[in-house]
């Protein structure tokens, strides 16, 4: 029995396939069988039960698999503490953002290698959902995210934890007509000319107000476009609260304010972090994800203050 081989039986039973497993183990097909083979050979029990429609754990193999997944977790805290003797952590470490996040990464980041300079970091900017498949293919570490209920029962390989609940927004200049309304509704988006950033939970929105697919007048991942024309009064913009209070290029304007939908369309999107649950987070990920929680939090405390009188507005509005 081998360490590779417990990696893959926890690999088989959470993807449910063994082409998967193999793809997220970067082995291939006949080597991942042959060695699950070999291991149910030695315990003398079958482990899976195999079919068309996938492979699934029997009784006694999911105890067993159980069993896999605390020795792995307790492999991984030997590593752990090993390295923790040394006075510096080594290591690789690749996270992948949306963007929203990206200045208070960018940020955390300097201050990570300051005090670790031995880390090797790597930092990549996406929309969430490229993020998602970038992790369940273990070609990144971390992904921040923006997730609902549908994605996590998506990816069965990947752990979401969250940090904080989004909403929804419209973003208008100060001086549009808009900008007085506590809240916004369906009717108040008609004739209004409107730029969207390119990501699907924002078009899956926007799907919702069939009359105003006409009123959109493009789609794009420039985040500086969006904040040039909001400013100029050239159109408004829809998109996740979370990003115009972190992202750089939109938190900063002093032009532009933030209006929430009234029910129906205020709607709860979960923003967090999500990991390979195949893979046991490092020293180095679990001490730089602590660093991040604290400091989004701490950041997401300022703004609690002045929203807490909208949201209860919103939640208390009838629905129109």
């Amino acid at each position: 029995m081998t360490i590779e081989q417990l990696k893959y039986i926890v690999a088989i039973a959470r993807s449910g396939s063994l082409k998967a497993a193999a793809a997220e183990q970067h082995v291939t097909l006949p080597a991942l069988s042959q060695a699950l083979t070999n291991l149910e050979r030695e315990l003398n029990i079958s482990l899976f039960n195999r079919s068309r429609t996938g492979t699934t754990p029997t009784e006694e193999g999911m105890k067993l698999i159980r069993h896999a997944e605390a020795v792995l977790e307790k492999l991984q805290e030997f590593t752990d503490e090993a390295e923790s003797y040394t006075e510096s952590l080594n290591g690789e470490l690749k996270i992948a953002s949306f963007p929203g996040p990206m200045q208070i990464l960018v940020e955390l980041f300097s201050d990570f290698r300051t005090l670790h300079p031995n880390i090797k970091a790597s930092l990549f900017e996406h929309t969430s959902q490229h993020i998602m498949r970038k992790v369940a293919a273990e070609a990144v570490d971390i992904g921040l995210v923006i997730y609902t209920e549908k994605e996590v029962q998506k990816y069965r390989n990947l752990v979401f934890k969250k940090l904080l609940d989004g909403h929804m927004v419209t973003a208008v200049n100060k001086r549009h007509p808009l900008a007085k309304e506590k809240f916004i509704t369906e009717d108040m988006l008609i004739k209004q000319p409107i730029v969207l950033y390119n990501d699907a939970y924002i078009q899956a929105f926007m799907r919702q107000f069939k009359s105003l697919q006409y009123d959109i007048l493009f789609t794009t991942n420039n985040v500086q476009t969006i904040r040039n024309m909001v400013e100029n009064e050239t159109a408004i913009n829809i998109g996740f609260d979370y990003a115009f209070r972190t992202d750089a290029e939109l938190s900063r304007s002093k032009d532009i304010t933030l209006l929430h939908f009234a029910p129906p369309f205020y709607q709860t999107y979960a923003f967090g972090y999500v990991f390979h649950g195949n893979n046991t987070l490092s020293r180095v990920a679990k001490t730089f994800l602590r660093a991040l929680e604290e400091k989004i939090l701490a950041k997401e405390e300022s703004h609690a203050q002045s929203d807490s009188s909208l949201y209860t507005h919103i939640k208390n509005t009838p629905v129109m």
